[in-house]
């Protein structure tokens, strides 16, 4: 950007705010205290609608330019909730909108996920955030189940950097005050930095989740039988790494791509649904060999 591009300059006087808070309607790039900043929109709606998704994307209004023709982010996540049981996505919770979401959260508006993405390097991280500075109260906080932590990390010659996910936490519901103190934060998922992947915990290996097994006492197969869930769970891992397997075996990366993983998904469900009417169970072994059947088949 050049000094003879710059329309016009504004000084902000809210002190509350942070620079990745800002928004520049009709520009997707602008310059900030030297930081570039990009602004535009995360999710794309087009690509996920030609994918087969009935997905709308509600914009709100941004919280430094205020334009009253723009809905507040609160009101706009109320209008979300009167569109049915649906999955409800809010990113980057920052302002007023956190307590509407928690209110969602908490009465079960919709049957489905309710996710958020939220700047916080920990489980803590997250909390201190979202009730200290969001002022949710802390036992709306309670309606979270899990928290999924993404860190940039860099190699150790300082050259190279990469994301990753560092942790996977379970959030309790026996606590009062503070879940670091009282055992709210259990990690399920953590991040080896020697073998650079995900490895679950004892908790998760020995079926102590209790958000695991609170989706499993509503599946008749599920209920009260950990090493069901637990080889469900291996059974998807199993077809994921197969499609990555495949694809560098077929050198065809297309493989990879959403509308072949969707295909995929659908393919694993249907023959679940084949697999259980035929036996009465869901048969992991004959489940993959038949998905991994079509997936030959397919590609």
């Amino acid at each position: 950007m050049f000094w003879d591009q710059i329309r016009e300059i504004r000084r902000l006087e809210d002190k509350e705010q942070y620079v990745y808070d800002f928004s520049v309607p009709n520009d997707e790039n602008f310059i900030c205290e030297n930081l570039l900043a990009h602004n535009t929109i995360e999710l794309p709606i087009e690509q996920l609608r030609e994918l087969g998704y009935n997905i709308e994307r509600l914009k709100s209004r941004s919280v430094i330019t205020r334009v009253e023709t723009e809905l507040p982010a609160e009101e706009a996540l109320r209008t979300a909730l009167r569109l049915g049981d649906s999955a409800l996505i809010v990113g980057e919770v920052r302002s007023t909108e956190a307590l509407a979401l928690y209110e969602a959260m908490r009465i079960g508006a919709l049957a489905n996920v309710v996710a958020g993405t939220i700047h916080g390097d920990s489980a803590y991280g997250v909390f201190d955030r979202i009730v200290n500075d969001l002022r949710v109260p802390t036992t709306s906080f309670k309606a979270t189940d899990i928290i999924v932590i993404v860190n940039m990390l860099r190699s150790p010659d300082g050259l190279t950097s990469f994301r990753r996910v560092v942790e996977l936490t379970e959030v309790r519901k026996h606590w009062k005050s503070d879940p670091l103190d009282e055992g709210g934060f259990v990690n399920l998922l953590e991040y080896s930095a020697k073998d650079d992947v995900l490895k679950p915990t004892k908790t998760l290996l020995t079926g102590e989740s209790q958000v695991l097994n609170d989706i499993a006492s509503r599946t008749r197969e599920w209920k009260g039988n950990w090493d069901s869930v637990w080889e469900n769970i291996n059974l998807r891992a199993k077809i994921l790494q197969s499609i990555v397997d495949y694809s560098k075996a077929k050198n065809n990366a297309e493989i990879l791509e959403a509308q072949a993983v969707i295909e995929s998904n659908s393919m694993f469900h249907l023959i679940s649904n084949e697999v259980k009417e035929e036996t009465g169970t869901i048969d992991s072994k004959l489940v993959y060999e038949k998905w991994y059947s079509w997936l030959r088949k397919n590609y």
